[in-house]
């Protein structure tokens, strides 16, 4: 019966004693993690930038062991970063679980849609739709900072398979998107779906290299279709309309994504060790990122 026990859910999916980062960790889909995290004794360390978001993210979970702490960290600043390596490592030996999940979205055509006219006219709105700093600052957040925060945080993540009950090193959880595997460019959104096609290929890149000998940490991506959060607001009872979804949306399951849809992915990839440099998308779309 031990065999049984140890493919039991709670067995497979224990975090129990974990210390996680959480970059965004303050709101939206960061804070799912978080939430998600401290609920199974997991202790999470949020970052982001704004003060009162991570102080009204905080709390302690008595019946897990679990907690939130925020930690102020500007995910585009290296002395930033480093400062926040360093205030964890005061308090903790290792880092099980790294979330790159800080980002900002992008600039579309607007409410009038794809251009439309001649081939300059055409030319025009797409040359004066965005400027070089906006796909900047794009790549900055979304590609850059993980690549960033990630180098950071190594020494923490292999200290992970030093502790006592840890057979691993800790790993890496990258947040893309559907945006960023989708053929589309979803109304214009170049900067934003390219950004988050990179953090993919980052992904796939950091999986490489960092699989090495003394290293060995995993590294792996999800990619969230539509979830209710800041960058992707649901008004009124759209989550109740499932025609809504399934017409203006091209979601087949009619539907927006749950809290618990997002956290079991995350689970997954935090613990099983044998998953390395793959993507799982979430979402009810799969012929939207297929088409």
């Amino acid at each position: 019966m031990d065999d049984l026990k140890d493919l039991s859910a709670q067995s497979l999916f224990n975090v129990k004693g974990w210390t996680a980062v959480v970059t965004g960790g303050g709101t939206g889909l960061g804070l799912i993690t978080a939430k998600a995290l401290c609920a199974n004794g997991v202790k999470v360390y949020v970052t982001g930038r704004r003060a009162e978001k991570l102080k009204d993210a905080e709390m302690t979970d008595s019946a897990s062991g679990g907690s939130i702490t925020g930690i102020q960290m500007d995910v585009t600043d290296k002395g930033s970063i480093r400062a926040a390596v360093k205030q964890i490592s005061e308090k903790e030996k290792c880092v099980n679980l790294l979330v790159n999940n800080a980002g900002v979205s992008g600039i579309n055509y607007g409410p009038e849609g794809t251009p439309q006219g001649s081939a300059a006219e055409i030319s025009e709105k797409m040359l004066n739709n965005e400027t070089f700093d906006d796909w900047a600052w794009m790549y900055k957040v979304n590609v850059t900072s993980y690549y960033f925060t990630s180098s950071a945080f190594l020494p923490l993540l292999v200290a992970a398979r030093d502790q006592a009950g840890y057979p691993e090193a800790g790993n890496i959880l990258n947040v893309s998107s559907l945006s960023g595997i989708t053929k589309e460019s979803q109304n214009g959104q170049f900067a934003y779906n390219s950004s988050k096609a990179a953090c993919i290929s980052l992904t796939e890149q950091l999986a490489t290299d960092l699989k090495r000998p003394g290293l060995e940490i995993r590294v792996n991506t999800l990619a969230p279709g539509y979830f209710p959060s800041e960058m992707t607001p649901i008004a009124g009872d759209m989550g109740q309309q499932k025609e809504y979804f399934r017409t203006k949306w091209g979601i087949p399951l009619g539907r927006a994504g749950l809290p618990r849809d997002y956290a079991q992915a995350v689970f997954n990839f935090a613990v099983n060790q044998y998953v390395t440099g793959a993507t799982l998308t979430i979402d009810g779309a799969w012929l939207l990122a297929h088409a």
